[in-house]
């Protein structure tokens, strides 16, 4: 069948399809035991796009990309590896693992505009999940669905498609589809976080799932990934495709299939902060709370932990079944496999569940990526969701808009050494708001028992040696300010609070007028400025 590649169908396997011909091999034996510009900006940057990826495909083969996109997956605590065996063989073991990726807003609505505009929050103007700095409608509203790079890709002739979760705030017009999807199987309510009795939006027709085994959500996703794949490949286009389950995000339990996995009685780990003894250096809110916070912890930091990882294992099939389906459709080959999150999580460190927060547990995630050109290992750079926008475009050989924020991984991909890179990085957080419904309330599922303690809004400056955090900074009813500065080589735990005490300040002083300064800088940062 001719193709829209030049070498038309894959007579040629290469190494990559045969490195995952071997793994998926090896993997059976495995199963059986395991504010953005005008109309004429807009119209401009479609016509650069779509001549700009005429000209790729005539010069040679445009890639496809699956992104798989993970719901509150920590990097720094959980041995989620271990639960997913497959998706470490087909993606990990054949791909770029990034071991310093952050998320700037480490909490799903951010998180998920940041991923798809390349943008931090203050450019997107979502900093939280609902409100007048979060949630869909904002998202929406200022302008963000034209500037995705979804919307870009399409309008550079590919083929487009989502399932799963899209963004908080969406089931307020659940027949919404965004611009710039070919096909869309998005989730509208949050019953989806549970796995079942949910409502999926599919091309504009609500189709309810029920209670049976089969409508386990991420078993849903995956039917839809591996659909979607096979008919892309007889087309002639190529194509994007975003798999977002809600694995591991509370409450959805693991398949039925699983729920006598290795870490259905398992102990969260007992890191060195997991219910942090003395908060006596944290800020205010942290020592007012610390109380309540702690049995919270004690309450149900187990029990989500056996559930995070019970998820992961339907989401590792997923990873499978895709990379299977991408191998017998001769796509493997010339597809980016992307695997990370859209948040880190706490699991207990510093007394906190959930995420929002600026330290390690919170804004660091998984990134790794598959592909034409990758060589398996790992890179050090720091790196962090604004970045997936621009490389997507690059590597499509799309226009990457001026006013994206982040940077485009194409070079450490291909394992050159980049002109500039970053070594600081931005981190924001609008916070639950005055009413305190902005935040991760809006992650509830009713009749699901639950108690979402919130963290007052916060920015921070992260660099290769120190965390800075400016607790209140973002606030819309202000309230007392203070800092906290962390040495992360002496201290990666962030257990001593530097300026906790008048000595800390006074010695650290220097210190922290340079990191204000930066932060000042790159908190009001746009495009090319935030790159410097």
């Amino acid at each position: 069948m001719a193709r829209h590649r030049r070498l038309g169908r894959r007579a040629r396997l290469g190494a990559a399809g045969l490195a995952s011909c071997v793994a998926l091999t090896a993997l059976a034996a495995l199963s059986a035991t395991a504010t953005p510009g005008g109309a004429a900006d807009t119209a401009a940057t479609r016509l650069a796009a779509a001549d700009t990826a005429v000209a790729a495909a005539a010069d040679g083969e445009q890639p496809n990309f699956v992104m798989i996109l993970a719901d509150d997956l920590d990097q720094t605590t959980s041995p989620y590896w271990e639960a997913m065996p497959r998706t470490a063989a087909l993606i990990r073991d054949t791909g770029l693992t990034f071991t310093d990726g952050f998320a700037p807003t480490p909490i799903c609505c951010p998180a998920r505009g940041t991923i798809l505009t390349g943008k931090y929050g203050h450019n997107t103007g979502v900093l939280t999940n609902a409100g007048d700095t979060g949630g869909w409608a904002t998202f929406a509203r200022n302008g963000n669905e034209e500037h995705t790079f979804a919307r870009y890709l399409e309008d550079g002739g590919y083929r487009t498609g989502l399932a799963g979760k899209y963004m908080n705030g969406i089931e307020d017009d659940p027949t919404h589809i965004p611009p710039g999807w070919s096909e869309w199987y998005g989730s509208v309510d949050n019953n989806f976080y549970t796995g079942y009795n949910y409502t999926l939006n599919e091309n504009g027709t609500l189709v309810d799932y029920g209670d049976e085994t089969t409508s386990y959500s991420t078993d849903v996703v995956a039917a839809k990934s591996t659909d979607f794949i096979r008919r892309a490949a007889a087309d002639d286009t190529p194509f994007l495709w975003y798999a977002a389950s809600t694995a591991p995000h509370l409450p959805l339990p693991p398949a039925p299939r699983h729920a006598d996995n290795p870490f259905a009685g398992a102990t969260a780990p007992r890191t060195p902060n997991y219910d942090e003894a003395d908060v006596s250096d944290k800020p205010w809110w942290l020592q007012e709370s610390a109380q309540s916070r702690s049995a919270r912890v004690t309450a149900v930091n187990d029990r989500d932990y056996q559930d995070r990882m019970g998820s992961l294992y339907a989401l590792d099939e997923m990873v499978e079944g895709i990379v299977r389906t991408l191998r017998d459709t001769g796509e493997l080959d010339n597809t980016y496999l992307v695997f990370t999150s859209d948040n880190g999580y706490n699991l207990g460190s510093h007394r906190l569940t959930q995420k929002m927060a600026p330290y390690e547990e919170s804004m660091r995630i998984p990134l790794v990526v598959a592909g034409p050109g990758v060589s398996p290992g790992t890179d050090g750079h720091m790196v962090a969701l604004i970045d997936l926008a621009p490389t997507f475009l690059e590597l499509a050989g799309v226009p990457v808009p001026a006013d994206i924020d982040g940077q485009s991984l194409a070079p450490l991909l291909r394992g050159e050494a980049p002109q500039s890179w970053r070594t600081d990085l931005l981190g924001q957080y609008a916070g639950p708001g005055v009413d305190g419904q902005d935040g991760v309330v809006q992650e509830q599922v009713e009749n699901v028992t639950g108690v979402f303690l919130d963290l007052p809004p916060w920015s921070g400056l992260r660099t290769e040696d120190h965390l800075y955090v400016r607790w209140y900074d973002a606030d819309r009813a202000p309230r007392v300010h203070e800092r906290e500065l962390y040495d992360l080589t002496a201290d990666p735990y962030q257990l001593v609070n530097l300026l906790a005490t008048p000595q800390g300040r006074h010695e650290n002083a220097a210190l922290v007028a340079q990191l204000d300064a930066r932060l000042d800088e790159l908190a009001t940062c746009s495009g090319a400025s935030c790159r410097s």
